[in-house]
């Protein structure tokens, strides 16, 4: 189990454990108080733990919003790069027989690093060699297709292909980028911090009785560490519950296609 599929399950629980234990602090904190002579019930505190509840609702949409955005956006990414790289192998024919079949040879070789490349089946170091072969590859894709496009046909059918080449170039790195695009880190960090302090304050608010009643403490920490949760899961579509290992299945057939000698 690598670090980010560890952190899909430490995070809810440990956001989990500290509501609870807020809100069993906040009812202590309301005996003493009550002990003192200090009345835990201050007028215009309720209009505080509305504040609060409400700022971690707002917290929570805008989390779930931008988690849902990168989610899609990296969905068609997916299928907008199998496209680009299809056309760019079919106006490979474009290309003079005795470079053809040398550039998509580079071609199968490109297409099956892109797919090593997935997040969660690499380490570091082997991500860095990887990009490493990658751009070794695009570099002799591009190399070999303007040299013979100087043989092609006429003008218009060298831009034609180095046009697609480009495009499969660009769509790749949109790829790339949107799979490293997450949430800001502070944005979770201060809404696991927010659903602590309502969760403080709930049990303060419970001080008026001598005994704490765990049930809605804990059915509270349960639908919100859970919902943290499902949003952290989709800033991780790789790792989770939620995955677009689905949507792959675009690029695999795009890499058959080459085999069968066949456009995708």
């Amino acid at each position: 189990m690598n670090r980010v599929t560890l952190a899909l399950w430490l995070l809810p629980i440990g956001i989990f454990l500290a509501m609870i234990a807020a809100a069993a602090g906040g009812h202590r904190v309301a005996l003493l108080r009550r002990r003192s002579g200090d009345s835990p019930s201050t007028s215009g505190s309720s209009i505080i733990d509305a504040a609060v509840l409400g700022l971690l609702s707002l917290l929570v949409a805008f989390w779930f919003s931008l988690a849902g955005a990168h989610l899609d956006l990296r969905r068609s990414l997916i299928v907008e790069e199998a496209n680009a790289i299809g056309t760019a192998w079919l106006r490979l024919d474009l290309l003079p027989l005795a470079t053809r079949s040398t550039v998509q040879d580079l071609f199968r070789d490109y297409v099956d690093i892109r797919m090593a490349e997935t997040p969660s089946a690499r380490s570091r170091e082997r991500r860095a060699s990887l990009d490493e072969q990658l751009d070794g590859v695009r570099g002799a894709i591009w190399k070999h297709s303007v040299d013979a496009g100087r043989q092609c046909a006429s003008p218009q059918a060298a831009m034609l292909l180095l046009d697609a080449l480009n495009a499969m170039f660009d769509a790749g790195t949109r790829h790339e980028a949107a799979t490293n695009a997450h949430t800001p880190t502070a944005v979770p960090v201060l809404l696991a911090g927010v659903a602590v302090v309502a969760s403080l304050l709930t049990g303060h608010e419970m001080g008026r009785s001598q005994t704490f009643s765990w049930f809605h403490p804990l059915l509270f920490a349960v639908v919100v560490s859970t919902t943290i949760g499902v949003i952290y899961d989709l800033e991780k579509p790789r790792y989770g519950l939620i995955r677009i290992d689905d949507y792959d299945k675009t690029m695999r057939d795009v890499r058959q296609g080459f085999d069968r000698g066949t456009g995708p």
